[in-house]
């Protein structure tokens, strides 16, 4: 469940979901918070957080967004985000977790409707390293209907 009022330029939120793990029946609540607040027309900048009830522990996520129009319905947008654990993913480790920067192209083909395609490239941390994960480079595309 999550409440995103849209204040004058700024975009906070507060959630809280329930996860449960099949099949061993483990459950999870997380809480989470955030906004984003524009710095330029074309820049903004998100602060997100979440804290799980299991791991007693939070996750941060620091974020810079660029986007521009690139031609009639057709949107490019740029990110760049740190991240930063506190006991969320590893019990043993608090600091920086990734770095991640991506590119997205949307196009939006109906008024309710939009293509989007992107790529992300994320470099682990040294937690990350440590438990045996590298960097990661992945792509998406989608559709998105809004209603």
């Amino acid at each position: 469940m999550e409440y995103a009022p849209y204040v004058e330029h700024w975009s906070p939120y507060l959630n809280v979901t329930y996860l449960q793990f099949h099949p061993q029946g483990a459950d999870d609540v997380e809480t989470g918070a955030g906004f984003t607040a524009p710095l330029q027309p074309w820049l903004s900048a998100s602060l997100d957080g979440t804290w799980s009830k299991q791991a007693s522990g939070a996750f941060y996520a620091l974020t810079l967004h660029a986007r521009r129009e690139l031609a009639p319905d057709w949107t490019g947008k740029l990110h760049i985000t740190q991240t930063y654990d506190d006991g969320y993913a590893s019990e043993d480790y608090n600091g920086p977790n990734h770095r991640e920067v991506g590119a997205h192209l949307l196009w939006d083909v109906l008024p309710a409707l939009e293509l989007h395609a992107g790529w992300q490239h994320s470099w682990a941390g040294e937690d990350v390293r440590r438990d045996g994960g590298n960097d990661l480079s992945w792509g998406q595309i989608g559709l998105t209907s809004y209603f």
